[in-house]
């Protein structure tokens, strides 16, 4: 009986969560209302309220919900190219198109909210230096130990990483495709540089 009633629970938790992600998406921050999220995951207020005291509380645990299922989702089995010119390559690509996906983006909404929301920064800091550190370690495991452990690697992750975000960040509300090819052969370029 107690199973069941902890399945149920940790079942709605879950519905909840991706509505509030869901909803975060289509409308933002700013526009993500309980009473939207509530509509969207079928639960009453008092439900929702139960499992997430506050919007911010629920919006911050969506978005680490996602986060880490995203993580999870990142191939570490990946049938890599065995020339490491190649698998840099596919790398950067696998890497790219982690910020094309709704976890960023709900992400993204939360991090602009914290810049002036001290509760949100607070609430959000750990989960976001988790992620971060998974990150690290799936990048770590996409290389490979031979490219892994050359000079310079640790620095040139750092840098694949925000500028990746940030060129996501760049065609959200540019979305060219000619300079992303670009700048997506210079990142490529840049690793090779480094680590062959």
């Amino acid at each position: 009986m107690a199973r069941a009633v902890q399945t149920r629970t940790i079942d709605v938790q879950r519905r909840i969560l991706d509505a509030a992600v869901e909803v975060m998406l289509e409308h933002g921050y700013s526009g993500a209302s309980t009473v939207r999220i509530q509509e969207r995951a079928g639960v009453s207020r008092g439900r929702l309220l139960h499992h997430f005291p506050s919007r911010d509380a629920l919006l911050i645990a969506a978005s680490q919900h996602l986060a880490r299922a995203r993580v999870g989702e990142l191939p570490s089995d990946h049938s890599w190219p065995g020339d490491l010119g190649e698998r840099i390559d596919a790398v950067v690509d696998t890497m790219a198109a982690t910020f094309t996906q709704g976890y960023f983006w709900a992400a993204t909404e939360l991090w602009i909210a914290a810049r002036t929301h001290e509760e949100i920064r607070e609430a959000l800091l750990p989960g976001e230096r988790e992620i971060a550190r998974a990150v690290r370690v799936a990048m770590d495991g996409f290389f490979g130990p031979e490219l892994a452990s050359r000079p310079g690697y640790e620095g040139l992750r750092e840098v694949l990483f925000t500028s990746l975000r940030g060129m996501a960040l760049t065609t959200s509300f540019d979305p060219r495709e000619e300079p992303t090819r670009r700048h997506m052969e210079r990142l490529k370029q840049l690793a090779r540089t480094v680590l062959l």
